[in-house]
């Protein structure tokens, strides 16, 4: 499998998994809503910043 179809998948898939739960479990608290979306773009953000280094 091309890691790429893996990565769409999941760039796609897992905010959304993560935001219905948290909407099902944490509906009648909108700071748990706010701080998720709040951790996945300062996550998002964490990715963009990363290097990898691939020279020996």
């Amino acid at each position: 499998m091309d890691g790429r179809v893996f990565t769409v998948l999941a760039a796609f898939l897992l905010p959304a998994i993560l935001i219905g739960i948290t909407v099902w479990k944490f509906a009648s608290n909108p700071l748990a809503i706010l701080g998720l979306i709040t951790v996945m773009i300062v996550g998002g953000f964490y990715l963009l910043t990363y290097r990898e280094s691939f020279s020996a």
